[in-house]
Protein backbone atom coordinates (compact mmCIF):
# COMPACT_ATOMS: atom_id res chain seq x y z
CA UNK A 1 0.00 0.00 0.00
CA UNK A 2 1.59 3.38 -1.16
CA UNK A 3 2.52 5.36 2.16
CA UNK A 4 0.96 8.68 1.03
CA UNK A 5 -2.11 6.95 1.07
CA UNK A 6 -1.86 5.70 4.50
CA UNK A 7 -0.64 9.02 5.72
CA UNK A 8 -4.14 10.46 3.93
CA UNK A 9 -6.62 8.30 5.70
CA UNK A 10 -5.20 8.38 8.82
CA UNK A 11 -4.49 12.06 8.69
CA UNK A 12 -8.31 12.77 7.23
CA UNK A 13 -9.46 10.83 10.33
CA UNK A 14 -7.57 12.58 12.92
CA UNK A 15 -9.39 15.97 11.46
CA UNK A 16 -12.41 14.01 11.34
CA UNK A 17 -12.48 14.27 7.26
CA UNK A 18 -15.21 13.58 5.83
CA UNK A 19 -13.59 13.59 2.26
CA UNK A 20 -10.17 13.03 0.89
CA UNK A 21 -9.73 14.51 -2.71
CA UNK A 22 -6.51 13.39 -5.10
CA UNK A 23 -5.76 14.77 -8.05
CA UNK A 24 -2.58 14.33 -10.02
CA UNK A 25 -0.16 17.46 -10.01
CA UNK A 26 -2.07 19.05 -7.22
CA UNK A 27 -1.87 18.59 -3.28
CA UNK A 28 -4.40 16.66 -1.63
CA UNK A 29 -7.39 18.35 -0.26
CA UNK A 30 -9.38 17.48 2.87
CA UNK A 31 -12.94 18.33 3.39
CA UNK A 32 -13.69 19.18 7.34
CA UNK A 33 -17.32 20.77 8.47
CA UNK A 34 -18.09 21.08 4.54
CA UNK A 35 -15.12 23.60 3.79
CA UNK A 36 -12.84 21.58 1.57
CA UNK A 37 -8.86 23.04 2.11
CA UNK A 38 -5.61 21.87 1.18
CA UNK A 39 -3.00 19.52 2.93
CA UNK A 40 -0.07 20.27 3.06
CA UNK A 41 1.86 18.02 1.04
CA UNK A 42 4.07 18.16 -2.29
CA UNK A 43 1.36 17.48 -5.50
CA UNK A 44 0.91 14.42 -6.11
CA UNK A 45 2.39 12.76 -9.33
CA UNK A 46 1.14 10.29 -12.03
CA UNK A 47 2.95 6.97 -9.98
CA UNK A 48 1.40 8.23 -6.38
CA UNK A 49 -2.33 8.00 -7.79
CA UNK A 50 -1.20 4.71 -10.15
CA UNK A 51 -0.64 3.11 -6.68
CA UNK A 52 -3.80 4.26 -5.22
CA UNK A 53 -5.69 3.02 -8.07
CA UNK A 54 -4.42 -0.12 -7.32
CA UNK A 55 -4.63 -0.27 -3.68
CA UNK A 56 -8.38 0.99 -4.08
CA UNK A 57 -9.63 -0.83 -7.52
CA UNK A 58 -9.64 -4.57 -7.52
CA UNK A 59 -8.63 -6.11 -10.94
CA UNK A 60 -11.60 -7.38 -12.00
CA UNK A 61 -12.65 -3.32 -11.96
CA UNK A 62 -9.90 -2.00 -13.65
CA UNK A 63 -11.37 -2.65 -17.46
CA UNK A 64 -14.99 -0.86 -16.18
CA UNK A 65 -12.91 1.72 -15.22
CA UNK A 66 -11.47 2.29 -18.60
CA UNK A 67 -14.65 1.78 -20.43
CA UNK A 68 -16.74 4.20 -18.32
CA UNK A 69 -14.20 6.57 -17.55
CA UNK A 70 -15.44 6.64 -13.55
CA UNK A 71 -15.94 3.63 -11.06
CA UNK A 72 -17.73 3.70 -7.58
CA UNK A 73 -16.25 1.63 -5.44
CA UNK A 74 -16.13 0.55 -1.59
CA UNK A 75 -12.78 -0.15 0.28
CA UNK A 76 -11.68 -0.86 3.90
CA UNK A 77 -8.77 0.78 5.13
CA UNK A 78 -7.46 -1.26 8.17
CA UNK A 79 -9.73 -1.51 11.00
CA UNK A 80 -10.26 2.61 11.11
CA UNK A 81 -12.82 3.01 8.20
CA UNK A 82 -14.48 2.21 5.49
CA UNK A 83 -14.44 4.68 2.35
CA UNK A 84 -16.90 5.22 -0.49
CA UNK A 85 -14.15 5.81 -3.22
CA UNK A 86 -15.11 7.50 -6.95
CA UNK A 87 -12.17 7.06 -9.59
CA UNK A 88 -12.76 9.16 -12.43
CA UNK A 89 -10.83 10.69 -15.64
CA UNK A 90 -10.27 14.46 -15.85
CA UNK A 91 -8.71 16.11 -18.61
CA UNK A 92 -7.10 12.22 -19.15
CA UNK A 93 -5.86 12.11 -15.74
CA UNK A 94 -6.92 10.23 -12.76
CA UNK A 95 -8.75 11.73 -9.85
CA UNK A 96 -10.04 9.78 -6.65
CA UNK A 97 -12.48 10.94 -3.92
CA UNK A 98 -12.94 8.87 -0.63
CA UNK A 99 -15.58 9.52 1.34
CA UNK A 100 -15.02 8.35 5.01
CA UNK A 101 -17.27 6.38 6.29
CA UNK A 102 -16.63 5.09 9.72
CA UNK A 103 -16.42 1.40 11.06
CA UNK A 104 -18.96 1.90 13.65
CA UNK A 105 -23.03 2.70 13.12
CA UNK A 106 -23.98 5.82 14.75
CA UNK A 107 -27.61 5.67 16.90
CA UNK A 108 -30.51 8.07 16.49
CA UNK A 109 -29.60 9.74 19.28
CA UNK A 110 -25.73 9.68 18.80
CA UNK A 111 -26.88 11.86 15.75
CA UNK A 112 -29.12 14.58 17.78
CA UNK A 113 -32.02 13.23 15.03
CA UNK A 114 -35.47 13.94 15.99
CA UNK A 115 -37.18 10.85 18.25
CA UNK A 116 -39.79 10.59 15.18
CA UNK A 117 -37.15 8.92 13.15
CA UNK A 118 -37.41 5.96 15.34
CA UNK A 119 -41.57 5.81 15.55
CA UNK A 120 -40.86 5.92 11.18
CA UNK A 121 -38.63 3.02 12.10
CA UNK A 122 -41.57 0.96 13.56
CA UNK A 123 -43.40 1.38 10.65
CA UNK A 124 -44.56 -2.47 9.47
CA UNK A 125 -45.13 -1.70 5.54
CA UNK A 126 -45.35 1.41 2.66
CA UNK A 127 -42.07 3.38 1.38
CA UNK A 128 -39.75 5.92 3.72
CA UNK A 129 -37.72 8.29 1.65
CA UNK A 130 -34.40 9.75 3.39
CA UNK A 131 -33.80 13.39 1.18
CA UNK A 132 -30.89 15.96 1.01
CA UNK A 133 -28.61 17.25 -1.35
CA UNK A 134 -25.27 15.39 -1.65
CA UNK A 135 -23.14 15.01 1.35
CA UNK A 136 -26.02 15.95 4.07
CA UNK A 137 -25.54 12.39 5.70
CA UNK A 138 -28.83 11.07 4.38
CA UNK A 139 -26.62 6.91 4.13
CA UNK A 140 -25.54 7.94 8.04
CA UNK A 141 -29.32 8.86 9.08
CA UNK A 142 -30.63 5.55 6.96
CA UNK A 143 -28.02 3.25 8.45
CA UNK A 144 -28.73 5.11 12.02
CA UNK A 145 -32.68 3.94 11.43
CA UNK A 146 -31.53 0.54 10.24
CA UNK A 147 -29.33 -0.11 13.55
CA UNK A 148 -31.93 0.87 15.68
CA UNK A 149 -34.52 -1.75 13.68
CA UNK A 150 -31.91 -4.04 14.21
CA UNK A 151 -31.79 -3.36 17.85
CA UNK A 152 -35.28 -3.53 18.24
CA UNK A 153 -37.04 -6.01 15.92
CA UNK A 154 -36.92 -9.57 14.80
CA UNK A 155 -37.47 -9.05 11.33
CA UNK A 156 -35.38 -9.96 8.12
CA UNK A 157 -33.63 -7.03 6.45
CA UNK A 158 -32.02 -6.54 2.79
CA UNK A 159 -30.37 -4.01 1.75
CA UNK A 160 -29.15 -3.22 -1.84
CA UNK A 161 -26.09 -0.92 -2.15
CA UNK A 162 -23.84 1.04 -4.67
CA UNK A 163 -21.18 0.75 -2.79
CA UNK A 164 -22.01 -0.39 0.39
CA UNK A 165 -21.16 1.66 3.36
CA UNK A 166 -21.73 0.97 6.75
CA UNK A 167 -21.36 -2.60 7.33
CA UNK A 168 -24.13 -4.52 9.93
CA UNK A 169 -24.16 -7.28 11.98
CA UNK A 170 -27.32 -9.06 13.06
CA UNK A 171 -28.85 -8.65 16.60
CA UNK A 172 -32.26 -8.88 16.83
CA UNK A 173 -32.52 -8.66 12.99
CA UNK A 174 -31.24 -10.62 10.24
CA UNK A 175 -29.52 -8.65 7.26
CA UNK A 176 -27.97 -9.33 4.13
CA UNK A 177 -26.35 -6.58 1.94
CA UNK A 178 -25.83 -6.68 -1.30
CA UNK A 179 -23.35 -4.55 -3.39
CA UNK A 180 -24.97 -3.29 -6.71
CA UNK A 181 -22.11 -4.32 -9.43
CA UNK A 182 -20.90 -7.54 -7.49
CA UNK A 183 -23.63 -9.13 -5.88
CA UNK A 184 -26.41 -8.09 -8.31
CA UNK A 185 -26.37 -6.24 -11.27
CA UNK A 186 -29.01 -3.17 -11.11
CA UNK A 187 -31.18 -1.88 -7.82
CA UNK A 188 -34.59 -2.64 -9.86
CA UNK A 189 -33.07 -6.71 -10.66
CA UNK A 190 -31.66 -6.68 -6.83
CA UNK A 191 -35.54 -5.81 -5.42
CA UNK A 192 -36.82 -8.10 -7.57
CA UNK A 193 -34.76 -10.95 -6.49
CA UNK A 194 -35.51 -9.54 -2.43
CA UNK A 195 -39.03 -10.22 -3.24
CA UNK A 196 -38.50 -14.01 -3.05
CA UNK A 197 -35.63 -14.33 -0.15
CA UNK A 198 -38.48 -13.51 2.44
CA UNK A 199 -37.45 -9.94 3.78
CA UNK A 200 -39.46 -7.56 5.92
CA UNK A 201 -37.47 -4.65 4.91
CA UNK A 202 -35.72 -3.70 2.34
CA UNK A 203 -32.96 -0.38 1.72
CA UNK A 204 -32.32 1.09 -1.80
CA UNK A 205 -28.89 3.09 -1.51
CA UNK A 206 -30.66 4.84 -3.98
CA UNK A 207 -33.76 5.47 -6.49
CA UNK A 208 -31.58 6.44 -9.75
CA UNK A 209 -33.93 5.82 -12.23
CA UNK A 210 -37.72 4.84 -13.38
CA UNK A 211 -37.58 1.59 -13.27
CA UNK A 212 -36.24 1.47 -9.83
CA UNK A 213 -38.57 3.87 -8.93
CA UNK A 214 -41.50 1.56 -10.25
CA UNK A 215 -39.94 -1.90 -9.31
CA UNK A 216 -39.81 -0.38 -5.36
CA UNK A 217 -43.47 0.87 -5.38
CA UNK A 218 -44.22 -2.78 -6.57
CA UNK A 219 -42.44 -3.92 -3.93
CA UNK A 220 -43.95 -1.90 -1.04
CA UNK A 221 -47.65 -2.95 -2.42
CA UNK A 222 -46.38 -6.32 -1.50
CA UNK A 223 -46.12 -5.12 2.17
CA UNK A 224 -42.74 -4.81 2.90
CA UNK A 225 -41.24 -1.75 4.64
CA UNK A 226 -38.76 0.48 1.68
CA UNK A 227 -36.07 2.97 2.52
CA UNK A 228 -34.62 4.52 0.08
CA UNK A 229 -33.01 8.04 -0.98
CA UNK A 230 -32.91 10.87 -3.47
CA UNK A 231 -31.36 13.72 -3.92
CA UNK A 232 -33.90 16.10 -3.55
CA UNK A 233 -34.19 19.36 -1.16
CA UNK A 234 -37.69 19.10 0.37
CA UNK A 235 -40.45 16.87 1.25
CA UNK A 236 -42.66 18.60 -1.71
CA UNK A 237 -39.85 18.54 -4.71
CA UNK A 238 -39.45 14.98 -3.64
CA UNK A 239 -43.20 13.97 -4.35
CA UNK A 240 -42.72 16.02 -7.64
CA UNK A 241 -39.84 14.23 -7.99
CA UNK A 242 -40.59 10.80 -8.14
CA UNK A 243 -44.02 11.99 -10.32
CA UNK A 244 -42.15 13.80 -13.25
CA UNK A 245 -39.88 10.59 -13.70
CA UNK A 246 -42.78 9.25 -15.43
CA UNK A 247 -45.02 9.63 -18.05
CA UNK A 248 -47.85 12.32 -18.21
CA UNK A 249 -49.93 9.55 -18.82
CA UNK A 250 -48.99 8.06 -15.79
CA UNK A 251 -49.12 10.95 -13.21
CA UNK A 252 -52.74 10.08 -11.91
CA UNK A 253 -51.47 6.07 -11.62
CA UNK A 254 -48.26 7.00 -9.65
CA UNK A 255 -49.87 9.70 -7.10
CA UNK A 256 -52.77 7.51 -6.21
CA UNK A 257 -49.39 4.74 -5.89
CA UNK A 258 -47.94 7.50 -3.26
CA UNK A 259 -50.86 8.40 -1.49
CA UNK A 260 -51.10 4.15 -0.68
CA UNK A 261 -47.45 3.34 -0.19
CA UNK A 262 -45.76 6.42 0.92
CA UNK A 263 -45.21 6.80 4.61
CA UNK A 264 -42.98 9.88 5.36
CA UNK A 265 -39.99 11.89 3.89
CA UNK A 266 -36.99 12.82 5.71
CA UNK A 267 -35.07 15.97 3.94
CA UNK A 268 -31.80 16.75 5.66
CA UNK A 269 -28.69 19.58 5.47
CA UNK A 270 -26.03 19.71 7.96
CA UNK A 271 -25.33 22.79 9.20
CA UNK A 272 -22.17 23.94 11.75
CA UNK A 273 -22.92 23.70 15.28
CA UNK A 274 -22.28 26.87 17.61
CA UNK A 275 -19.40 25.17 19.13
CA UNK A 276 -17.66 25.21 15.83
CA UNK A 277 -17.05 20.76 16.52
CA UNK A 278 -18.80 19.57 13.78
CA UNK A 279 -21.97 19.85 12.52
CA UNK A 280 -25.30 18.48 13.04
CA UNK A 281 -28.47 17.50 10.80
CA UNK A 282 -31.69 19.72 10.27
CA UNK A 283 -34.77 17.40 9.36
CA UNK A 284 -37.44 18.63 7.38
CA UNK A 285 -39.98 15.51 7.99
CA UNK A 286 -43.32 14.93 6.12
CA UNK A 287 -45.75 11.81 7.50
CA UNK A 288 -48.50 10.85 4.86
CA UNK A 289 -51.30 10.98 7.40
CA UNK A 290 -54.63 10.29 5.40
CA UNK A 291 -54.94 14.36 4.84
CA UNK A 292 -51.63 14.33 3.01
CA UNK A 293 -52.46 11.37 1.29
CA UNK A 294 -55.98 12.86 0.04
CA UNK A 295 -53.82 15.95 -1.18
CA UNK A 296 -50.82 13.72 -3.01
CA UNK A 297 -53.92 11.89 -4.75
CA UNK A 298 -55.81 14.85 -5.43
CA UNK A 299 -52.77 16.74 -7.21
CA UNK A 300 -53.15 19.40 -4.55
CA UNK A 301 -48.82 18.61 -3.35
CA UNK A 302 -48.23 22.17 -2.81
CA UNK A 303 -50.89 22.74 0.06
CA UNK A 304 -48.80 19.83 1.50
CA UNK A 305 -46.53 22.29 2.37
CA UNK A 306 -49.01 24.13 5.05
CA UNK A 307 -50.32 21.05 6.77
CA UNK A 308 -46.50 20.41 7.31
CA UNK A 309 -46.04 23.40 9.67
CA UNK A 310 -49.00 22.32 11.83
CA UNK A 311 -46.14 19.80 13.72
CA UNK A 312 -49.17 16.75 13.66
CA UNK A 313 -47.38 13.86 14.72
CA UNK A 314 -44.01 15.14 14.67
CA UNK A 315 -43.98 17.02 11.36
CA UNK A 316 -41.70 19.97 10.78
CA UNK A 317 -40.43 21.88 7.99
CA UNK A 318 -36.74 22.77 7.85
CA UNK A 319 -36.89 26.39 9.16
CA UNK A 320 -39.05 25.06 11.92
CA UNK A 321 -35.93 22.41 12.40
CA UNK A 322 -33.55 25.39 12.52
CA UNK A 323 -35.52 27.35 14.91
CA UNK A 324 -35.55 24.22 17.44
CA UNK A 325 -31.75 23.69 17.19
CA UNK A 326 -30.92 27.56 17.76
CA UNK A 327 -33.35 27.55 20.95
CA UNK A 328 -31.52 24.38 22.19
CA UNK A 329 -28.19 26.60 21.55
CA UNK A 330 -27.14 23.37 19.23
CA UNK A 331 -26.58 25.96 16.50
CA UNK A 332 -26.27 29.86 16.43
CA UNK A 333 -28.61 32.15 15.19
CA UNK A 334 -26.42 33.80 12.36
CA UNK A 335 -26.24 30.05 11.13
CA UNK A 336 -30.01 29.17 11.30
CA UNK A 337 -30.51 32.71 9.50
CA UNK A 338 -27.81 31.91 6.89
CA UNK A 339 -29.34 28.59 5.79
CA UNK A 340 -33.29 29.02 6.42
CA UNK A 341 -35.65 28.74 3.51
CA UNK A 342 -37.65 31.46 4.69
CA UNK A 343 -36.02 34.05 6.83
CA UNK A 344 -38.80 35.75 8.34
CA UNK A 345 -41.07 32.24 9.25
CA UNK A 346 -37.81 31.19 10.70
CA UNK A 347 -37.78 34.36 13.14
CA UNK A 348 -41.09 33.76 13.95
CA UNK A 349 -40.43 29.91 14.36
CA UNK A 350 -37.62 31.02 16.80
CA UNK A 351 -39.87 33.75 19.12
CA UNK A 352 -42.67 31.00 18.94
CA UNK A 353 -44.69 33.05 17.13
CA UNK A 354 -46.78 31.88 13.33
CA UNK A 355 -48.79 33.70 10.95
CA UNK A 356 -52.35 32.12 10.46
CA UNK A 357 -50.42 30.31 7.42
CA UNK A 358 -47.88 28.86 9.71
CA UNK A 359 -50.71 26.52 11.31
CA UNK A 360 -51.69 24.10 9.04
CA UNK A 361 -55.10 24.52 10.14
CA UNK A 362 -58.20 23.69 7.82
CA UNK A 363 -57.11 23.78 3.79
CA UNK A 364 -59.81 23.58 1.41
CA UNK A 365 -61.72 21.16 3.15
CA UNK A 366 -59.18 18.97 4.67
CA UNK A 367 -58.58 19.44 8.54
CA UNK A 368 -54.78 18.78 9.70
Amino acid sequence: MSVVFSQLIEGALKLNASDIHIMEQFPPYFRVDGTIFPVKHPPITSEQIQEILNTVVPERLKSILEKERGLDVGYQYKDMARCRTIVFYERNRLNVVLRIVPLSVPSIDQLELPASLKKIAEYERGFVLVTGPSGSGKSTTLASMIDYINNTRKVSIITLEDPIEFYHENKKSIISQRQVGDDIDTYAAGVIQALRQDPNILLLGEMRDQETMRTANKAAETGLLIFSTLHTTNAIQTIERIISNFPQNEHDLIREMLSTNLRAVITQNLVKRADGKGRIAAVEILIVTKTIAKLIADNRIHDIFEIMKGGEEGMQIFDQALANLTREKKITEETGSQYARDIYAYRRFLQGVQSSSDRGGIIGGFAS
